[in-house]
């Protein structure tokens, strides 16, 4: 899968500056706990100069399915049991045994990344693949990544019971408390690039969100300010 964008000023100079706005959510329904083993979601929104533009994605770099049909059975496994009103992990794993492609994200979730230290100190992803064209109609291919200027930082399981205990909303109220005391939080953008003959010839699928980009042929890249 591919977004195309036309990006003719948003990455037209270094020094050019465009307001954003980041959101992130969590799987669950409102009002769950903000550290339990999960993904978050990681959307960032450009207001530049040719209309808004959105990257959508998660604190991970990988996705769970190749193809849309499965958000259906992804969402009926991650939400509660419509008979008991319970976590329900045989659907769970059920999802992951008969989608062995979402095993890649899972081993994400279930290490030692799997429930970040707030939002601040969790790094960002964009998954899919972006088509970029730029203003002499040259076509690239990207990927990008948020990663978090104040280090990443996570949380063992038992440390997130105890916290979780007195405080289900851990993340928020530590982004809301940093940001009203003057603390801003700040991520670099990096990118990952291919030509288009690049794609071309690729041993292995550009545009598959459940795996990576084999870092020693694609490095990231910093963007500059």
């Amino acid at each position: 899968m591919t977004s195309r964008n036309i990006v003719k000023k948003l990455f037209q100079h270094i020094g050019k500056s465009t307001p954003l706005a980041i959101r992130f959510s969590l799987l669950q329904e409102r009002g769950g706990t903000d550290l339990g083993r999960e993904v978050r979601g990681y959307a960032v929104k450009f207001y530049t100069e040719e209309g808004n533009w959105d990257i959508v994605g998660c604190n991970i770099p990988v996705y769970f399915y190749k193809d849309g049909q499965y958000i259906v059975g992804l969402i009926h496994a991650l939400k509660r049991n419509p008979v008991t009103g319970l976590r329900d992990y045989n659907a769970l794993f059920d999802f992951i045994l008969h989608r062995p492609e979402s095993l890649h994200e899972f081993l994400w979730i279930f290490s030692d990344i799997g429930i970040p230290d707030g939002y601040r100190h969790m790094s960002g992803f964009s998954v899919h693949t972006y088509e970029l064209v730029n203003e002499h109609g040259e076509s690239h291919f990207a990927r990008f990544h948020f990663i978090t200027d104040q280090g990443i930082k996570n949380i063992l399981s038992q440390q997130a019971l105890q916290l979780g205990a007195r405080d289900p909303d851990y993340a928020t109220r530590d982004l809301y408390n940093s940001i009203a005391n003057g603390s801003f939080p700040s991520w670099t953008m990096y990118i990952e690039v291919m030509t288009k003959e690049q794609v071309e010839k690729a041993d292995f699928d550009p545009f598959d969100v459940t795996s990576l980009w084999p870092k020693g042929r694609y490095p990231c890249a910093r963007l500059e300010k």
